[in-house]
């Protein structure tokens, strides 16, 4: 995920086949979510801004800030959706020892921010996303957003997220988004989410 790319943007591709996932994601779900709604908000956010010439050069996580709203949640649903599907991989390994002891310090055990996880998600009334990230402590926290909105990057730095939008289950569980958080333990992307938080340091202010 890069967190400095700039106008016009582009639709970055599934680092997996779109039948990766099985049986947790589906291929069908992947594919409408990836080829249909993320880059819709990619096309969404180039016609923006190729009518405001003055936008064209501040980064995509500034853009996510913009009192535009039609700017802010356009670039909200590309920064949103890249973090998620890089947040997620077929190829599951248990988190490091140094995010093993992370976990251990900020919520007790995985165990425990799991059961935080799943309750944030099942908790939010409409759509939006589950994030787990570090606070300005060094510490490990779960955030909610609404819609295509973004935590404050100032002072929470991603992780991970999960996206709890209807389209990012629906297809393949209908209503019942419990399941689809459960199963997603599954193919997180711990390695990815080690590398976002040995780059946080220098992006998180006190």
């Amino acid at each position: 995920m890069n967190h400095d790319n700039y106008y016009p943007f582009e639709t970055t591709p599934l680092p997996y086949s779109i039948d990766a996932l099985n049986p947790y994601i589906s291929e069908y779900t992947l594919y409408f979510h990836h080829d249909k709604h993320y880059k819709g908000y990619v096309d969404k956010l180039n016609a923006l801004l190729k009518k405001s010439p003055t936008m064209q050069n501040v980064p995509l996580e500034a853009l996510t800030k913009m009192s535009d709203k039609d700017v802010s949640t356009n670039a909200g649903g590309v920064y949103n959706h890249e973090l998620y599907f890089s947040s997620l991989t077929p190829d599951y390994k248990a988190p490091s020892e140094k995010m093993s002891g992370l976990i251990q310090n900020s919520f007790g055990s995985e165990k425990e921010m799991w059961n935080e996880l799943v309750s944030a998600g099942m908790d939010l009334t409409g759509s939006g996303f589950v994030w787990l990230g570090a606070n300005p402590n060094g510490e490990l926290e779960v955030v909610v957003t609404e819609n295509q909105d973004t935590p404050d990057l100032d002072k929470f730095s991603p992780l991970l997220n999960i996206d709890v939008w209807e389209h990012a289950y629906y297809l393949d569980r209908q209503n019942l988004r419990r399941d689809y958080l459960t199963a997603v333990q599954n193919i997180i992307n711990w390695e990815n989410a080690e590398k976002m938080l040995n780059a946080s340091s220098d992006r998180i202010s006190g």
